[in-house]
């Protein structure tokens, strides 16, 4: 794993790429995640109040996934919530549950 800092426009976007490479004889393909912060500035969510993010019940969350569902960004938000643990909020229209889930299911699958 490699962390880096890169200044753009004056910014500071923070960079980590993680590789994970094939076990002998898994036929897992090798796979390189780059995780960069720039993404976060074309979301949908900048347009909206961040507690619309982080609901108290299942009703916000439907309507945080609706906004979600809009916006360009959603596959990035969501590899990063789920690579950087994010534990609270609706990410790239998954709530921590659907998260936990998503884990769970990309564990089984990598036979983890």
């Amino acid at each position: 794993m490699s962390i880096g800092s890169t200044l753009l426009s004056g910014k500071t976007v923070t960079t980590t790429t993680i590789t994970t490479t094939e076990t002998a004889g898994s036929g897992t393909p090798v796979r390189l995640v780059s995780r960069s912060t720039e993404w976060m500035a074309d979301g949908e969510c900048r347009n909206h109040a961040p507690e619309t993010f982080f609901p108290s019940d299942g009703v916000g969350v439907d309507r945080a996934r609706k906004i979600c569902a809009t916006c360009k960004v959603q596959n990035h938000c969501l590899e990063y919530a789920l690579a950087e643990e994010i534990e609270h909020g609706v990410w790239g229209g998954a709530s921590e549950r659907e998260r936990r889930r998503i884990k769970k299911r990309r564990r089984t699958e990598a036979g983890l």
